[in-house]
């Protein structure tokens, strides 16, 4: 528009400067118009295409740096008419990109175009107008996210972490104008560059010399260098190397660490010389309830261990840490020295949870939580902890990394900010809120007046446990009014069975029998649904050759998804029923406690929300989160006036015979082998007479 001339003039090219470059909305489009171009000219190959057009794009970041300080004319452009120089300056630009950006080696094969003149001219037109140096990164991300598939012929799935996620947790930590920030398991770097990001919008040129990284996989280590290069630089402080071998790097030296290591059984160190330079490279024992570290040297330790005290030994004293841990190193007991270490070397300020498949790199469907903390010793007994529950996250889980669109809730319209960009659906923007607002009023925070969790809360649990869904706000609020009122134990009144029997005491190995497992339980009705008889040795090979004898009003619990109140009432007479013992407990009354807590009164219970949020919150250590005998016992029922227990046993009876007769009368309706249920097979009834 600059270039147009008043009303009787002629047009005159004018050629472009830094301040006439507009910001692109969606760099995507232009991508892919310059992949069109090129196949039209004959590049048919995803990565010499691809490597061609990030090699542009990083001669574009020079010219654009060079024109925005000298301002002078942009080197790539394309003039009307003759331009002798052009070739001459496209070339030279592109040798000093290929010398500033020489550890991106799997681009610069060659340190000049390997493209015909009228191509390069083609593809220049479509970025020519284009100010790459201050585009969002969400932009540069969509560059990254096409130019490696194609390069490195590699799924970056398994490389994906929401930006939404990295922002929230660079946002948290709040980088300042002097601090160094460092990843000791970098990948591709996504914590670098939103820190880079960050600072910058504040005006911080100088953050891309106080970005520190190192991964000791060599290609991850190329992709950080080109993530960087694409995100305003800061290349310079990224190493290709083992920082679990080399322990003493950085040390003392970052104030902020951010980190989402390697975790699982499979990604672990052996060596016993690097082993001995960590406390969690030791043997751990308990003694008298508390663990203690031995002289003992493990065999191997996980990845994802190391990694907490590694970035614990690069933060100076006050250096503040977000790191990303498997749900079961903050709650299963084998890892209770891990969280004893934590709570003796670090201040925890916050945990968060975060929802299943977010990261598709790990070896399980794990669920992962973010550990925030200052490395500190606390200077008094009690402090507070944040703690929040993250389920939207801005993309689509599990394959792929689609960004979903925040609706309106009455139109389903996409919402959008002042700009007319849209807003993405993400929980992240509540958890920096409330992360800054607790972080503003900690000075002056009154323990007696906080309503979320402490330290001690984490400290006063057997396990220490630092799940985040157990020290949430209402989680903790549900206890105390249980708590504030009459309330039993369920283990103290009812029996939760431990004790399985082998099917072959009771049973031949033809006898026919039933299975309760926990697809089995109806979590809406409450009831559970006898499935077609098995022959025991059917079960056996299919299943267990044990379980739990099953009688009328028991109460079947399900261990996995206790969330969505997998809990069910026996209300029919069978014959030899069992409950498999790695999906289901049961829960029967006590005869002699009977009187006073009836076993149709406890099922009343164990249903409400007050018993649900308690079971969900104690389960743990897999991906959707399992309960065990333990839990089940340990929880709290409100308990009303006698009277009050006896109406609802009263009621819960009469419910039950009705849906036992319900279940007879349906049965009558037809003959045996016209209610066999359909499961998979589509041989069922097909099948030849033998």
């Amino acid at each position: 528009m600059g270039n147009i001339p008043d009303f009787g003039n002629e047009y005159k090219y004018k050629k472009l400067k830094y301040e006439n470059l507009i910001r692109p909305e969606d760099i995507s489009a232009t991508l892919m118009e310059i992949a069109n171009t090129l196949r039209s000219n004959h590049i048919n190959d995803d990565a010499t295409r691809y490597r061609e057009t990030v090699k542009l794009l990083l001669a574009k970041y020079i010219d654009e740096r060079e024109a925005k300080e000298t301002g002078d004319d942009l080197i790539l452009q394309v003039v009307p008419g003759a331009d002798a120089t052009f070739i001459t300056r496209v070339e030279a630009l592109y040798r000093r990109s290929a010398r500033i950006y020489s550890k991106a080696k799997s681009i610069y094969l060659k340190d000049t175009p390997s493209l015909e003149e009228k191509t390069i001219r083609d593809i220049v037109k479509k970025v020519q107008g284009l100010n790459l140096l201050d585009s969002s990164s969400d932009s540069m991300q969509q560059v990254f996210m096409t130019f490696v598939p194609a390069v490195f012929k590699k799924d970056l799935d398994q490389y994906f972490t929401p930006l939404t996620l990295v922002d929230c947790m660079v946002e948290v930590l709040r980088p300042g104008p002097n601090d160094k920030v460092a990843d000791p398991a970098m990948g591709t770097a996504d914590f670098l560059t939103a820190t880079m990001q960050y600072r910058i919008q504040k005006g911080d040129g100088q953050i891309i010399n106080r970005v520190y990284g190192a991964d000791k996989d060599k290609q991850a280590y190329e992709l950080a260098v080109i993530n960087m290069i694409l995100n305003k630089d800061g290349q310079t402080n990224l190493h290709n190397l083992d920082t679990i071998e080399r322990f003493d790097l950085w040390e003392g030296q970052m104030d902020v660490a951010l980190c989402n290591p390697p975790f699982g059984s499979r990604t672990i160190e052996s060596r016993k010389s690097v082993l001995a330079n960590y406390d969690l490279g030791h043997e751990w024992t308990k003694e008298n309830g508390a663990w203690r570290k031995s002289e003992r040297v493990l065999e191997s330790q996980q990845l994802g261990i190391l990694f907490i005290e590694r970035c614990f030994k690069l933060l100076a004293d006050g250096g503040r840490l977000g790191i990303i841990l498997p749900e079961g190193y903050l709650c299963t007991p084998s890892y209770g020295y891990l969280r004893q270490w934590i709570l003796e070397n670090l201040k925890v300020t916050g945990l968060v949870e975060l929802p299943r498949r977010i990261f598709l790199k790990s070896e399980a469907d794990l669920r992962s939580n973010i550990l925030f903390a200052e490395k500190s010793v606390a200077t008094v007994s009690n402090y507070p902890i944040h703690s929040e529950l993250v389920r939207k996250v801005g993309y689509k889980l599990g394959k792929g990394f689609f960004s979903l669109p925040k609706r309106d809730n009455l139109s389903g319209l996409e919402v959008r900010d002042e700009h007319n960009r849209v807003l993405i659906d993400t929980d992240f923007e509540r958890v920096r809120r409330n992360f800054l607002k607790l972080t503003k009023a900690k000075d002056q925070l009154d323990l007696t007046s906080w309503a979320g969790a402490c330290v001690e809360d984490i400290r006063m649990h057997p396990q220490l446990d630092m799940k985040p869904r157990r020290l949430n706000i209402k989680a903790l609020s549900n206890i105390k009014n249980i708590k504030s009122g009459d309330y039993v134990r369920l283990g103290d009144f009812a029996d939760v069975l431990d004790s399985t029997v082998e099917f072959g005491e009771s049973l031949s190995v033809s006898d026919s029998m039933t299975l309760i497992e926990g697809q089995d339980i109806r979590a809406v009705e409450g009831v559970v649904v006898f499935r077609d008889q098995e022959k025991r040795w059917q079960v056996e090979v299919r299943k267990t050759s044990k379980g739990y004898p099953v009688v009328k009003r028991d109460i079947i619990v399900g261990l996995v998804r206790p969330e969505r109140r997998n809990i069910g009432f026996i209300c029919q007479e069978g014959l030899n029923i069992f409950a498999s013992p790695d999906g289901v407990a049961v829960i029967r009354e006590r005869s002699d406690l009977y009187a006073d807590f009836p076993i149709e009164w406890i099922y009343h219970a164990l249903r409400t929300e007050a018993c649900r949020i308690q079971f969900w919150t104690e389960s743990g250590g897999t991906s959707y989160g399992k309960l065990n005998l333990e839990h089940i016992r340990s929880v709290l029922l409100p308990k009303p006036a006698q009277d009050e227990i006896a109406q609802i046993a009263h009621q819960v009876k009469a419910w039950s015979e009705a849906v036992a007769d319900s279940s007879m009368r349906f049965e009558k309706l037809w003959a045996s082998h016209d209610r066999v249920a359909i499961l998979n097979s589509p041989l069922i009834g097909l099948e030849a007479d033998e």
